[in-house]
């Protein structure tokens, strides 16, 4: 079974929306393997969205389709956008869902699909669900597609994981190549008619900004500890934070941030700062909750004051 699906969505667990796009992957590819990465993302909180795939991607197997739903926009006409980076595929809407998977990958291939072009057989028109209807069957099509190709069939060992996979702090930006699994994706989005976005839409807050030794970010996720993940991604700030000398976070109040590798370090209702598993440096507390202590909620802007300038690190 060279190919999986992978389904990230807002759905939840009550209604039976989770298990409809399963039965189509199932009836559509019955010999591919379906994994949760969860679907309790926030209801429409396409950050959120964009933050659990860029945190994943890098631990999924060869030749695995993640599907992405997170859709405020289901049943417009908005595009389907699938990415391509080295042989792992990810459907998602072009509402910015791929906004922090493409700030890191920037050369990764972009195919825009719009809904007009999917003559698939199994595809039909839905006003609230997009996921069953069209992505699933889309999915399927492309699982089916890649599995008959030679190169495909033969991958019989597992390949390793990124060099990012097993590490906290990342030192680099991992480079991806292109891969055979590229080129099968070229062929069968030529043979669709799909082509290469020039450009697709990417969420405004994205990205971090620093100015006057001050760092302006925002909660991206709050993980069932109380950990508060932070638009820092490890790569381009943990150095900056490390040596940024005394730290004081700013949300409704102003406390002193910690700067640390371990909880263990941390004193009871101490506040650290830390490179999280997720590639990102989150806010967090020995055995409590930093959101709580510090009232923090998803998508709140919170400021990091540092006492060094950029220019002695």
């Amino acid at each position: 079974m060279a190919v999986s699906f992978f389904l990230l969505t807002d759905f939840g667990t009550t209604d039976p929306y989770v298990a409809q796009m399963k039965g189509v992957l199932a009836t559509l590819a019955p010999h591919h393997p379906i994994f949760d990465i969860t679907h309790t993302v926030s209801a429409h909180n396409i950050t959120q969205a964009a933050f659990f795939l860029d945190s994943t991607i890098d631990h999924l197997p060869p030749y695995s389709i993640t599907i992405c739903v997170v859709d405020p926009g289901v049943g417009t006409t908005r595009d389907i956008l699938c990415m391509v980076i080295g042989n792992r595929t990810i459907l998602a809407p072009d509402n910015g869902c791929l906004s922090l998977l493409h700030a890191r990958y920037k050369k990764a291939q972009v195919y825009r699909i719009k809904q007009n072009q999917l003559p698939l057989k199994y595809t039909a028109h839905s006003c609230t669900f997009h996921g069953r209807t069209l992505f699933s069957p889309l999915a399927a099509d492309i699982a089916n597609f890649i599995t008959q190709q030679p190169s495909v069939r033969e991958h019989v060992t597992p390949v390793p994981f990124s060099k990012n996979s097993t590490q906290d702090c990342k030192k680099e930006n991992h480079t991806v190549e292109k891969t055979c699994s590229d080129f099968m994706l070229d062929s069968y989005m030529e043979k669709r008619g799909y082509a290469l976005a020039e450009n697709i839409i990417c969420q405004r807050d994205s990205t971090a900004q620093e100015q006057d030794n001050t760092i302006h970010t925002h909660v991206l996720h709050i993980d069932t500890f109380g950990n508060v993940v932070l638009n820092l991604p490890i790569p381009k700030w943990h150095k900056r934070i490390e040596r940024g000398g005394e730290l004081t976070v700013s949300t409704q109040t102003k406390r002193a941030l910690q700067y640390i590798t371990a909880y263990a370090e941390l004193k009871h209702n101490q506040i650290g700062i830390i490179c999280g598993s997720q590639g990102y440096l989150e806010i967090a507390c020995n055995m409590c909750s930093a959101a709580e202590l510090l009232n923090l909620s998803l998508g709140d802007h919170v400021t990091i004051h540092l006492s060094t300038s950029p220019e002695l690190n």
